[in-house]
């Protein structure tokens, strides 16, 4: 997969998609933030997610998004670029990171969010665009560069480009309304 938007592109919506979390995390109270079933978009069938439970899943797909960077430039294919092709693997991923992030306090888990957040946001705009295109330096992976390998474990349908959470919270104002 090649990347479809330029690497300054990617990080300009990335950082749009950053600062909406960040508006909701200062407009929600920590009870609103750790309320069972209040996420009612994009989920399985049997999820009550609360929006504390969305932030673990979003800080999952940015924190294996920065382990596969690592990995490319160890000229390795990080295990996270097929299993979020795959159905049975993507739902583990999808479980995955909420469950492996249930023990957080919502305190730790919001100091995580920034910290995975903002070590994406430092990879991607450290990179050069000649890097952003550049092929993969692992076997089987023929027509792949770097933005695009991001791009498939960001960006999957039906994420619109580097914005995940319009897929869990379309509207923030009628969410926050919700809440109250």
């Amino acid at each position: 997969m090649r990347a479809t938007v330029k690497r300054e592109e990617a990080l300009r919506l990335l950082k749009i998609e950053h600062e909406a979390v960040g508006a909701l995390i200062n407009a929600l109270t920590d009870e609103e933030m750790t309320r069972r079933d209040t996420i009612q978009h994009g989920l399985y069938y049997d999820q009550e997610c609360s929006f504390k439970d969305l932030l673990a899943h979003l800080i999952c797909y940015e924190q294996y998004t920065v382990e596969a960077v690592g990995e490319w430039r160890q000229g390795r294919e990080h295990w996270a670029i097929a299993a979020v092709k795959d159905p049975r693997q993507g739902r583990e991923i999808h479980y995955g990171g909420i469950a492996e992030r249930a023990h957080l306090s919502l305190a730790e888990q919001l100091e995580e969010y920034r910290r995975v957040s903002a070590e994406l946001e430092r990879a991607i705009a450290a990179m050069s665009e000649a890097e952003w295109r550049g092929a993969a330096p692992y076997a089987g992976a023929k027509g792949t560069d770097l933005g695009g390998m991001i791009e498939g474990i960001m960006v999957l349908p039906p994420r619109p480009m580097y914005r995940h959470l319009p897929v869990h919270v379309p509207d923030a104002a009628s969410y926050i309304r919700s809440l109250r």
